[in-house]
C-alpha cells in the first residue's frame, strides 16, 4: 500500500514540473537572429499582442543586459535563428490558436 501512495505522489511530483504547452511567447534559449526587424518595443519581455498568428513561429529577440532594455521582432523563424554578433534572449511566437467552438 505505501508503494501504491508512493507511486502516486511521483505521479504529480511530475506533473508539477512537467513543462505547460501555453500560448505567446516562449523562451528558446539565448543567442542571436539576424533577419529583418519588423517592430521593436521598451521592456524585458515581447509584447503578448505581437504574438499573432500571422507572426507564428518567428522570433523576438529581448535585451536586458542593458541601460534601455528592450525586445527586436524578426520576421525569421526561430528555428533557422543561425548565429549573429548579439546575446539576447530568444522567443519564438506560439498564437493562441482560435477555431470552431
Amino acid at each position: 500500500m505505501a508503494q501504491q501512495g508512493v507511486k502516486v505522489l511521483a505521479c504529480c511530483l511530475a506533473l508539477l514540473v512537467a513543462p505547460v504547452a501555453r500560448a505567446g511567447w516562449v523562451a528558446a534559449g539565448q543567442g542571436d537572429c539576424p533577419g529583418p526587424q519588423v517592430w521593436g518595443s521598451a521592456g524585458e519581455q515581447p509584447e503578448a499582442e505581437r504574438c499573432t498568428p500571422d507572426f507564428a513561429g518567428k522570433t523576438a529577440l529581448c535585451f536586458t543586459q542593458v541601460c534601455y532594455p528592450g525586445c527586436q521582432y524578426i520576421d525569421v523563424p526561430t528555428r533557422e535563428c543561425r548565429g549573429g554578433a548579439e546575446l539576447a534572449h530568444v522567443y519564438t511566437c506560439v498564437p493562441e490558436q482560435v477555431g470552431p467552438r
